[in-house]
């Protein structure tokens, strides 16, 4: 019970603090109206960033790791490479994308051993067909197990090397750019949506004020 004349705990007093303005994001709010329409995170849902994250996941644990595994390789035997006379190129394919990008498949099998299993080599590279270009089987002398193509890893090798490396920043910036509007809350009904959507709002409600300053006589 509260007596008069003492003062009041400050265990026991009740602190009352002003309610924190909702963000507002002009500068988006006036980009969207200058250009007359929305960025593209605020048309989509968080499922949209969440499915292109396991996109980007899945190209690097398929496509890219596997890969990865033979250039190591490629780079690992460097100056061990001799001609592979037991083995032979059956099949050389490349498929060109947009006059850029290459992937190219060799399959090589045992001479003495034909009914083995051929060993598949990839190989990717840009700006370059693959056409045309000798395919010599290649073991390396301190692993026997190693099997390439000497165009792939002498000729090719820088280029393979750098071509992975502009995909693998192409796949990492596609999963970090996702994860980053996730956090962000870009998308409808995230953060950055609500603030771009309180932002229009009040873009909205200065320009009816400056309409009705100006029917008033202001």
């Amino acid at each position: 019970m509260l007596e008069f004349g003492k003062r009041r705990s400050a265990q026991g007093a009740r602190t009352f603090h002003r309610p924190t303005a909702a963000p507002v994001d002009l500068s988006g709010a006036v980009k969207a109206v200058e250009t007359g329409r929305l960025p593209y995170w605020a048309k989509v849902g968080p499922l949209y960033f969440v499915t292109t994250m396991i996109f980007a996941a899945g190209v690097f644990w398929l496509h890219l790791l596997p890969y990865a595994g033979d250039l190591l390789r490629d780079h690992r035997h460097m100056g061990t490479w001799q001609p592979a006379y037991d083995m032979r190129v059956v099949e050389g394919r490349c498929t060109r994308y947009g006059h850029v990008i290459s992937d190219c498949r060799v399959k090589i099998e045992s001479a003495p051993e034909p009914n083995k299993a051929p060993l598949t080599i990839r190989y990717v590279m840009t700006f370059a067909s693959g056409g045309g270009e000798i395919l010599l089987p290649m073991r390396s002398t301190v692993d026997p197990s190693a099997i390439t193509v000497a165009y792939a890893a002498e000729t090719k090798l820088v280029n393979r090397t750098l071509t992975f490396m502009g995909m693998a920043s192409v796949v990492a910036a596609v999963f970090f750019g996702a994860l980053g509007a996730l956090r962000q809350g870009r998308y409808v009904g995230g953060a950055a949506h609500r603030a771009l959507v309180a932002g229009l709002m009040d873009l909205k409600a200065r320009a009816g004020n400056a309409h009705a300053d100006e029917r008033a006589g202001f």
